[in-house]
């Protein structure tokens, strides 16, 4: 008996651990978050800011970086001639945000960091994520501007 709750109880610890890990941030965390990362980068609280956007910005299909993504010309012309596409030029031609040229993660978290709306108790991170980037990032502002 003492052998299984010798085992079971470290067992139980890194279960416990583990899956506190897997549980989604939401976006009042978030944005604690990135604030903590303004005043020391080396926190706990500043890499899971970093390491939510890094994996935000691998994980989705909608961004691009802005020197990536033709003109409306060029995606006009392909569109119109070109039997099929790529799934990556596919992308570049219909993704919603393009990152500026010079864009840094420090900036992005800066952008994060200042978002101070409420949010629900229940909102996901990736709210916060989809508001700085419709603020910030829209394809179709970078291309006007």
């Amino acid at each position: 008996m003492r052998i299984g709750i010798g085992i079971g109880a470290p067992l139980a610890l890194i279960f416990s651990q583990s899956l506190a890990a897997l549980e989604p941030m939401n976006a009042t965390a978030l944005v604690s978050a990135c604030k903590s990362y303004q005043s020391d980068s080396q926190s706990a609280a500043a890499s899971s800011c970093r390491a939510f956007i890094q994996g935000y910005l691998s994980a989705s299909n909608e961004i691009v970086a802005a020197g990536n993504r033709p003109s409306e010309f060029v995606a006009r012309a392909i569109r119109t001639r070109a039997s099929r596409l790529s799934d990556a030029a596919e992308q570049r031609l219909n993704s919603r945000y393009c990152l500026p040229e010079g864009e840094t993660l420090e900036k992005l978290i800066a952008k994060v960091a200042a978002e101070d709306k409420q949010f629900a108790l229940d909102a996901e991170a990736a709210v916060v994520m989809r508001r700085v980037f419709d603020g910030h990032y829209l394809c179709d502002a970078a291309i006007q501007s």
